[in-house]
């Protein structure tokens, strides 16, 4: 994925994305309060001013098994592994060891190494990201005589014309969030962002065009995390190949209204894939605070049985503002599916239990939201739009073929 940072020469194209945008916004679960176990390893042990016998003597503190500076580039050599036994407090006079703290730490630590992993291979590939295209960029200014500036300027209001009142309509439907102002009050952004987006556009196939005639090797370590292990399940709704090199994977919920979004990015997403060795799946996230959502997937699982899901996912994303069993139960019945199995299959609860599943796989692969995508068992972080993902999508097919 192209990044471009605050000193690279993409910014004279503007390309900050208008307020009404969705970015990457969604629908967060909510948190719980976790205990300051560190506040509690940190306590002092108390002292009544008695001098300390020997045997009273705390053992030395284990240190944390740190890797040697540069002895590994993987992600793993970054983990710092508290050996079993090591105490960690003392309660009167009682050993508190790290194993006493159970699967919580144990689940908290490798989704904290994840976390490192994955933000310290996104910085190095974005400064190395930038020093490349300033290296390319620069060579080609100056074989036409002009700074980098005039250079991209010239591209771009050679290509990016300026947009007519039906296209900025049409970008700005396509675009804004459920809380976006009226196009009227908000015209000048619309056009900016759109030619914000032309300006993206020419810049990356510009870059790629250089980065082809200049044979440009990344040489970078891989430190990014192993992927999550999401392969499906027998009950994931798919499109796609079943033995495709690229899996996206996305966890939603349908009363978000950031996932209706999403709904429009997956639709266009397997437009852009069909053919091509790119599966997509569904994984259910129904949030507590949304009480039609859990209804919603297990009709639209109950659908997935008579093999219309994506028929029935597009209608209720279709008609999100008006949910309810009235309305699920017409989508379902537009969409062909048989509506008195599907009632059979809501009384069975066997649905019930397939959503379940996906919620506590997404637990377990740190789904902080919806909607939420991974890609090949890699978390994308990005913008969830049809190009922001396609270019994660383009760049693991390339990996995989070489």
């Amino acid at each position: 994925m192209t990044r471009l940072l605050a000193r690279s020469p993409a910014r004279l194209l503007g390309l900050s994305a208008a307020f009404l945008l969705t970015a990457s916004a969604g629908c967060l679960p909510e948190r719980g309060g976790v205990p300051d176990r560190s506040a509690v390893a940190r306590a002092p042990v108390k002292n009544d001013g008695k001098p300390e016998s020997k045997a009273a003597k705390p053992a030395p503190r284990p240190q944390p098994e740190i890797a040697p500076a540069g002895s590994a580039s993987g992600c793993a050599g970054a983990a710092l592994t508290l050996p079993r036994g090591t105490v960690v407090a003392r309660v009167d006079g009682k050993d508190v060891t790290v194993d006493d703290l159970g699967d919580d730490l144990d689940r908290a630590e490798k989704q904290a190494l994840r976390t490192y992993c994955q933000e310290v291979t996104n910085a190095r590939q974005s400064v190395l990201d930038n020093l490349l295209q300033q290296k390319l960029l620069t060579a080609a200014a100056e074989a036409e005589g002009k700074d980098i500036n005039s250079f991209v300027q010239s591209r771009v209001d050679a290509e990016v014309p300026t947009p007519d009142d039906a296209a900025i309509a049409a970008f700005y439907d396509a675009n804004k969030s459920p809380t976006a102002p009226a196009l009227e009050l908000v015209r000048d952004q619309v056009v900016e962002a759109m030619k914000a987006q032309g300006g993206q556009a020419v810049l990356s196939k510009l870059l790629d065009d250089l980065r082809t005639k200049a044979k440009v090797e990344r040489l970078l370590p891989d430190v990014s995390p192993p992927p999550m292990d999401l392969r499906n399940p027998p009950h994931a709704p798919t499109a796609g190949p079943a033995d495709a090199a690229v899996q996206v994977v996305e966890f939603s919920d349908f009363e978000c209204p950031y996932c209706s979004k999403a709904a429009d990015t997956m639709r266009g997403l397997k437009e852009r894939y069909a053919g091509k060795p790119v599966q997509f799946v569904y994984r259910h996230f129904p949030l507590s605070f949304h009480p039609n959502a859990r209804p919603a997937a297990e009709y639209a699982q109950c659908a997935l049985q008579q093999g219309k899901f994506w028929e029935v996912h597009d209608g209720i994303f279709a008609r999100q503002s008006e949910l309810s069993p009235e309305m699920l139960k017409d989508v379902a019945a537009k969409a062909g599916v048989d509506t008195a199995k599907l009632e059979s299959c809501i009384s069975s609860g066997t649905v019930g239990t397939e959503v379940e599943e996906d919620m506590r796989k997404a637990q377990e692969v740190g789904v902080q939201g919806t909607p939420s995508f991974f890609v090949n068992g890699q978390s994308y972080a990005g913008n969830p739009t049809v190009d922001g993902i396609a270019q994660v999508i383009d760049a693991e097919l390339a990996r995989l073929q070489g």
